[in-house]
């Protein structure tokens, strides 16, 4: 009986880590330097305009990037009212996969100043099948330029 009870416990405790999300241990800390400008070509379908970029990181973040807002708050907080508050899928596209997170970011209003995000992993393709994590980013942004640096991990198979 205690043979049956072991075993038991040995593949629920197996099955329980198989379960688990990805850990510290299998997580791969990310840096990454960002530009990207404002167009109204080569977006995706659908898109009127979007802002594509290049993305020069490590552990094979580097390649190219697309982000269109779906969502704004079109009233800035009262005690920072130069401030539009944001959200929007975001692709990051490489040779050994894609990347997609959802950038939930502060940007100052008008075509000058600065922007910060935070980008949450929500699928992956290639080598970032089933990898989770999150990037910062933050940089400033001049005319149709944007200008940052991301900073944050992947983790993962």
């Amino acid at each position: 009986m205690n043979v049956v009870k072991s075993a038991l416990l040995a593949m629920l405790a197996t099955s329980a880590l198989i379960a688990m999300p990805a850990t510290a241990g299998n997580c791969r800390k990310i840096h990454a330097d960002l530009d990207e400008i404002q167009s109204t070509q080569g977006c995706n379908p659908g898109l009127a305009s979007c802002f594509l970029g290049e993305v020069d990181g490590n552990h094979g973040l580097r390649g190219v990037t697309h982000f269109a807002a779906d969502s704004a708050v079109s009233t800035s907080p009262a005690t920072s009212p130069n401030f539009l508050i944001y959200s929007g899928p975001f692709e990051y596209r490489t040779r050994r996969g894609n990347i997609t997170v959802r950038e939930t970011g502060v940007t100052t209003r008008g075509s000058e100043g600065v922007v910060t995000a935070y980008q949450e992993i929500v699928s992956g393709t290639g080598d970032f099948a089933g990898a989770t994590g999150h990037f910062f980013v933050s940089g400033h942004k001049t005319g149709g330029t944007v200008e940052t640096f991301v900073n944050g991990q992947i983790c993962g198979p």
